[in-house]
Parts: structure tokens; sequence; C-alpha cells
């Protein structure tokens, strides 16, 4: 066969695309990511500065891409001229350099062509150094925003029980986003999923891949014949012989030459099943208040499944609310009561577009994870029952805040100036917060350091600073209560007893956000300054939620 036939053979584009992957595995194993803590997966905000980060590489990688097929057109030309004079050597090899032109035009090429060619090849390494400053210079998710991604999305399948096919169709709860997974993104996160010993996603995962990759298969051509390996093991451990089989015929197929190509069945005689590859085990980052009544009765409510009957509803109103400001009398604010006993309490339209807008831009920069109180009593930390970034704003940086505080006493009546700084919170992938109270039940846990703040938090005021497509409802397991996010709305409620005891039944939490960006900010009153506001009652009235204190 002419070597210039060969040129233009598929396993060029093969090679072709096996070099561009090339490139990617060596500057994801031979350079290190920046080395910044930013919990990327913690905020739409910071996935935000990733999207940026990869539009970056599309454009470099791009250019590489025109430049290189420049440069193999070139060398194609190139060998399928020395092509031609092998071809003719090859009739009389003495004969042919027994001319003086041939004999020339051979040193020529080897002394002064092949080092041009060289240095066209070279290019390659350039992009490597330019990867090398990408990485030193961008943002680059780690590990751990690896990890959880994962996680978030079994999390959000979980809640909201939603199948893996669905999932990888790129359809949430039967509405369609965006592009579908590939069946290389559905055999990864099974693979991801498997060292988390979430063993019966990683089998729908592995066979959602399986079933996408029958249906394109020249794609495996791409990777090498091992790639498949591991996951087939992992089918088999978990007992799936069958997708284990259908995963080792595609392999085969495609490798019919290759004699180092694993067996099935040794690897099915020699793998041992995993004990509890059939059954609902959990997974290695859930804890045993996920087992209880209450996360249950939280994950229904999320997803709309317990909701108010008519009947508890029937005393609730809708009312205008004017009395602490005479100038409100010209423009009332709108009062909806979600519950009665606890207090709680929606306010409509209570910010505007612009001043949203305001929050946001002077928060964005100083976004950093959100914590929790440590378990063992030192300090804060991180924790993934709590996905999202805030940042702390003073109310005198503008005169917008200044306002949300004066609204929010005009339709309270507290004194809104003992409060803490605005908290402006963004949720991430699959951001979310478990149930949790938002008073202090240690009185060591009050904030000392703050002025005209003093006691426990008697009220929370949550300022939605953003819609939610799907998910991100504020949810009170115990209320058979969801609140959806409204753009420029406040849920309030008092999180204290008249007797400033701790209401354990207003146990609330931020369901995952299944679609869209979630933007809050959190008023948290305090209980000092409010003693002729809120007077205590002659009694003690929070035994009524002493039941609620232990999750069951």
């Amino acid at each position: 066969m002419h070597v210039s036939q060969i040129v233009g053979d598929q396993r060029n584009n093969k090679l072709f695309w096996r070099l561009i992957i090339a490139i990617f595995a060596f500057t994801r194993n031979h350079v290190n990511s920046s080395e910044d803590d930013n919990d990327y997966f913690t905020s739409i905000n910071g996935l935000e500065t990733l999207m940026n980060t990869e539009q970056t590489l599309l454009i470099d990688l791009k250019d590489y891409v025109f430049k290189a097929k420049q440069q193999i057109n070139l060398l194609e030309k190139e060998i399928s001229k020395i092509a031609r004079e092998h071809d003719l050597a090859s009739q009389n090899l003495e004969n042919y350099l027994a001319n003086p032109v041939n004999a020339y035009k051979l040193m020529k090429r080897l002394y002064v062509d092949w080092e041009m060619y060289e240095e066209q090849i070279a290019e390659v390494i350039n992009f490597f150094k330019l990867m090398d400053e990408r990485r030193k210079n961008f943002h680059f998710p780690q590990l751990e925003d690896f990890e959880e991604s994962a996680i978030a999305l079994v999390r959000l399948q979980e809640t909201y029980q939603l199948t893996v096919p669905e999932i990888a169709a790129g359809k949430l709860n039967g509405i369609k986003y965006g592009y579908d997974m590939t069946w290389t993104d559905c055999l990864v996160l099974g693979r991801q999923l498997f060292h988390m010993e979430a063993y019966n996603q990683t089998k729908f995962w592995l066979q959602e891949s399986v079933k996408r990759l029958q249906q394109e298969p020249d794609k495996l051509e791409l990777f090498p014949s091992d790639f498949l390996q591991e996951p087939t093991e992992h089918l088999v451990r978990l007992g799936d012989t069958d997708t284990a089989l259908q995963l080792y015929k595609i392999i085969a197929k495609h490798n019919e030459d290759d004699k180092g190509s694993f067996k099935i069945k040794e690897m099915i005689q020699s793998s041992e099943t995993l004990p509890y590859a059939g059954s609902d085990n959990g997974y290695i980052w859930e804890t045993k208040y996920h087992k209880t009544a209450e996360f249950n009765i939280y994950g229904k409510i999320c997803r709309g499944e317990v909701t108010k009957t008519p009947r508890e509803q029937r005393d609730l109103r809708c009312f205008y609310v004017y009395e602490n400001n005479k100038f409100s009398r010209l423009a009332p604010f709108k009062v909806e009561e979600l519950n009665l006993d606890p207090e709680v309490k929606i306010f409509h339209n209570i910010l505007s577009d612009e001043t949203i807008e305001i929050i946001k831009k002077f928060a964005s920069p100083h976004l950093v994870r959100s914590t929790v109180f440590s378990k063992t009593g030192n300090g804060r930390a991180k924790h993934n029952y709590r996905i999202s970034k805030n940042a702390w704003l003073t109310y005198d940086s503008h005169p917008s805040l200044l306002r949300m505080l004066r609204d929010l006493h005009d339709v309270t009546g507290l004194d809104t100036m003992c409060s803490e700084p605005l908290q402006v919170a963004n949720y991430g992938l699959g951001g979310h917060y478990e149930p949790h109270v938002d008073f202090f039940a240690d009185p060591l846990q009050y904030p000392t350091h703050l002025p005209r703040v003093a006691g426990n938090r008697i009220s929370t005021a949550i300022f939605y600073l953003s819609d939610v497509e799907q998910g991100g409802a504020t949810a009170f397991p115990y209320l058979k209560l969801a609140v959806k996010p409204l753009k420029g709305s406040v849920l309030f409620w008092y999180n204290l007893h008249r007797s400033l005891d701790g209401d354990y039944r207003t146990r609330h939490g931020a369901c995952p956000v299944l679609k869209g960006s979630k933007w809050i900010g959190n008023v948290w009153t305090h209980e000092g300054g409010q003693e002729l506001i809120r007077p205590c009652a002659l009694h003690q009235d929070h035994e009524i939620s002493l039941p609620y204190v232990t999750a069951k």
C-alpha cells in the first residue's frame, strides 16, 4: 500500500485525538493544581470561577488544535514526498543512490528536514508549558471539589428520588436542561461512588455507562484497552455479571488482537462479591441522623409529599401591616401567615432588584465556605451537611442595608439594631443545610463581641435574594412547611418561646438546590432590647417543644 494512502487512513484521526488526551493526562499527572482552598463546589459563585478557567483553556486548546492541524497537513505532504522517494528506491536501491541528486536529497532530509519536523512536533511541549502556567495562575478544582460534586449528585438523586437514566439524560424532575452525560461521565461517576462505598448507586451508573457505550461503541477507540477493566471488575464484585459480560464483549470486539486483554471468566472466579452489594447499606458520608424519622420527613417535605391539610391552613391569614411607621400607611407591608404557633410569616415585596444586586456585589468578593459549630467544642468546622459560602456585611457599609433593618423593624416592631451583621449566603452544587435550629442551646455560644447584641437569637429573617427554579426550599419538618425562595420576600419566625427558652419546633433546613442559584441574606435579631416589645409571659411556655429536642 502507498504511504500516502496510509496517511489518509482513519487511524490517523484516532492517533491525533489520543495525542490530545495524552496532553491533558500529562498536565493532570505532572502539574500540581494551585494550592488554594476555595471549596468551589460550595457556591454557584465559585463554580462561575471554574467556568471562566475552562473558557480560557478552551480558547487555548482551539488555538493549539488549529495550529496542530496545519502542522499535520504540512507533515502529511512531506511524508508523501519522502514516501514517493522510497517507493522509487525500492525498485532498485543501488541505482537510486547512484543518482547524485537522490543522494543529496537523502542527506538534506536527514540533516535539515528532520530537524524541522522535530521543531514542529516540539509545539506539543510548548502547550505543556502553557498548561503549566495556566495551572499556576488560574483556578482549578481540588480533589475535594471533585468528590463532593459526586456526592451532590447522589444527594439530589436521593432527596428528589430521581432515576439515573433521568439525570444522565439531563432531565431534572422531567425538565430537560442542557446536554446528556456521556458514557465516560457515567463511568467515572460510577468509579467514584464505588470507592465511596455507594455500591447501589455504582451499579446503576455503570449500567447506564454500558448502555450509552453500546449506542456509540466507536468512541471506545480513543481510550487504552485497559480503561474499562476496573469498572468491569466493579460490576463483577457487585454481583452484576450480566452487565460485566456486556462490557467485556464491547472491549473484546475492539481489541481482538490484544493478547494482554484480561479474561472475564478468570475475573468472575477470582473476584470476591462484596457482602453489602445488594443491600441499601448507606454511604460513607451518612450519619445516624440520616436514618431518623425527622430526616425522612424533611426529605418528603422537600419533595412536596408532606404539606399542611386544608384544615390546618384554615386559620391562616394575609394582611397589611403599617402600625410601626406612619409612612407605611401609604405603602403597607404585605404579610402572609404560614404557621401560627410558632409564628412563621412571609413578608412580600420587601427588597427591590437594585438593592439585591448591591448586596450581592458587596458580598461576592468576601464569600468563604460556611461552617458549623464543631462537635468537639473547639470553634467552628466545615461539614458536608452545610454546603454554601457566606459573607458578613455590616449595615453601615451601604444605605440599602440600613433600609433593610428599618423595614424589618417596621413590619415586626422589633428593635432590629440589636441584630448580628447581615450574613449573605450562596448555595453551590446541590447546596443545602440539613435541619438545625438557629438559637444557641449553650449560653456560652452567645456572641459577646458585637455592640447592642445580647442574649440569644429571638428571631430569624431570611431575605430571599433570588428565585430558584427547582429545590432550595426552607423546610420545617415539625411544621409540615416548605417555603420556596421568592426573590425580594422575607421569611420570618421567632426562635424563642416567650419564656426565652429555645423553640425546637422551629428546626428547619435548606433543601438541596436542584436547579438554580440560591442567594439569601440572614438577619438574626437578639433578645436584648426586646423586653418591652416582646415581653416574657407570666408562666413557662416551652414545654410544648420539649418532645422535639432530640431527633427521633
